[in-house]
């Protein structure tokens, strides 16, 4: 069977634009289904979003940007937001942030949220109390609905090779559709 140079040039194009597609899911843009709610009212269950591959080291990597991880410990992948960088003591006391001795505030936590959460679990905190030393080459992360989490505080620090993807848009469903921060 004999194909014209016009078939053959189609089939090329083809094969090229699965490939460039292919490329673009793979080294560029990870597709990411968020499961469960421990980044409520941020992101909610079921929400599509496309989130970025480029810049995963630890320079680029910033406080409170969202990342997914390749969890080995549940042999999953999760969606958290970094609060700690390489290096960094973390102290949470009275639901406050502290990186290093500093007070740092979480402009992004929802405020009304929290106050139901405490009402509705009859609890003080948000985020009980603890201290951590993040080490080198690693990241603490958190889930924004902190009673409902698991996160660095019971699996540990996590290794910034480990991060798969970090910040992105969520795309589906269209009334959730937004940048993540």
């Amino acid at each position: 069977m004999k194909y014209s140079k016009k078939t053959m040039m189609a089939i090329l194009e083809f094969i090229v634009v699965c490939l460039a597609i292919v490329f673009v899911f793979k080294g560029i843009i990870m597709p990411v289904k968020v499961d469960g709610s421990s980044m409520y009212p941020t992101l909610h269950d079921g929400d599509l979003a496309f989130m970025s591959r480029l810049d995963l080291n630890s320079k680029q990597i910033k406080r409170f940007d969202i990342v997914t991880i390749d969890c080995k410990q549940l042999d999953n992948v999760i969606i958290k937001r970094v609060i700690g960088l390489p290096g960094e003591k973390i102290v949470y006391k009275n639901d406050c942030l502290y990186v290093n001795g500093k007070y740092i505030k979480e402009n992004y936590l929802n405020k009304s949220h929290i106050k139901d959460v405490k009402s509705r679990y009859n609890i003080s905190y948000f985020t009980d109390d603890f201290e951590i030393s993040v080490g080198e080459n690693e990241i603490f992360v958190l889930g924004d609905n902190r009673v409902n989490s698991l996160d660095s505080r019971e699996l540990g620090c996590f290794k910034i090779e480990d991060v798969l993807s970090k910040k992105g848009i969520i795309l589906f469903p269209f009334n959730h559709m937004k940048g993540m921060n």
